[in-house]
Parts: C-alpha cells; sequence; structure tokens
C-alpha cells in the first residue's frame, strides 16, 4: 500500500478528530485509568487542530493514502521552558496510524518529517509519552529511537490515604 507524508491542511480536520478520538478508545480500552478528552475538546478538536496548525512552531503530518485520504496523523509542537535546559524541546502528540496501515513504517515516516522539521529549527531535542498498558506503542517509539527515560505515576488520593503503613 502506497502513502505520501505531507504537512496536514484544512481539509483534513475531519480526519484529524477522526484518528485522536479512535487514538482515545484504543488507550481507554487498553486501561480505563487513563485520562480522556473532555467532551467539549472532544467537539472542538477540529478547532483545535486549525489552531495548531496556524503556529509556525507546530506542524501536524499526515500520511495520505492514494486518494489523498489521511491514514495517520503525528502533532509535533516546540516548546519553550526557560527553567529547562535546552529551552526549547519538540513534544510529539497524538500520534496516529489505522490499522489496517500498521507495521509498515507509516509511524517512522511520520516521525521522521516530524525530525527534519525540529532540525531544521536548531531543536536538539524530542519527547513523547506512551501509555504502560500499550505494548506495540513502547515497542513501535522504541524502534524510532526513543529511550524511556522517565516514569511518570498515578494514583488516587483516596488510595493513597487507604494504605497502611
Amino acid at each position: 500500500m502506497k502513502y505520501a507524508v505531507r504537512r496536514a491542511e484544512k481539509r483534513d480536520l475531519a480526519d484529524l478528530k477522526r484518528m485522536r478520538i479512535a487514538l482515545q478508545e484504543l488507550l481507554a480500552g487498553r486501561d480505563p485509568r487513563v485520562w480522556r478528552l473532555s467532551e467539549e475538546m472532544t467537539d472542538t478538536l477540529e478547532q483545535f487542530y486549525a489552531a495548531v496548525m496556524e503556529k509556525d512552531e507546530n506542524r501536524i503530518f499526515v500520511a495520505a493514502a492514494s486518494r489523498g485520504r489521511p491514514v495517520a496523523m503525528l502533532m509535533v509542537r516546540i516548546l519553550n521552558n526557560a527553567n529547562m535546559d535546552p529551552t526549547r524541546f519538540g513534544r510529539i502528540d497524538d500520534a496516529w496510524v489505522d490499522p489496517d496501515w500498521r507495521e509498515q513504517g507509516v509511524m517512522s515516516s511520520l516521525t521522521r518529517a516530524a525530525a527534519q522539521f525540529l532540525v531544521d529549527r536548531q531543536v536538539s531535542m524530542v519527547m513523547l509519552d506512551w501509555a504502560n498498558n500499550n505494548p506495540p506503542s513502547g515497542t513501535c517509539w522504541q524502534k524510532i529511537g526513543f529511550e524511556p527515560l522517565m516514569t511518570m505515576g498515578f494514583a488516587s488520593p483516596r488510595d493513597i490515604l487507604s494504605r497502611k503503613e
């Protein structure tokens, strides 16, 4: 199957929303504790992605099938934190490949496009998150070159208080 990686356009907004909702459903199915988008955010995803696309420090890349319909997406943003070194870093979010297109190098191609975008802007580090209960995602990202460096812990305050010392 052939695909082409390109910058997302306004005509892709409905597909971006479709893919982000599919990502949320996949993650919730793997672990119901994973945070979900609010109903309001879900309803306004097209406006959110349109605003992301308007900023020069952001890119949304899609892999489009032969007829131009997106079958995968990846959002990359350049963030600044004056209290950190490096101050500027890249962040990847909302990465998705439709099931029929997996295991064909699509995510690798999208990530390479994001990496080139960051290199062109002298950004030296990029980060992303993946869910522990989604092993295929961790395998994919590590094959591309990401290494897990930190673990984030989550707990209910009530669960903490209910534990015996």
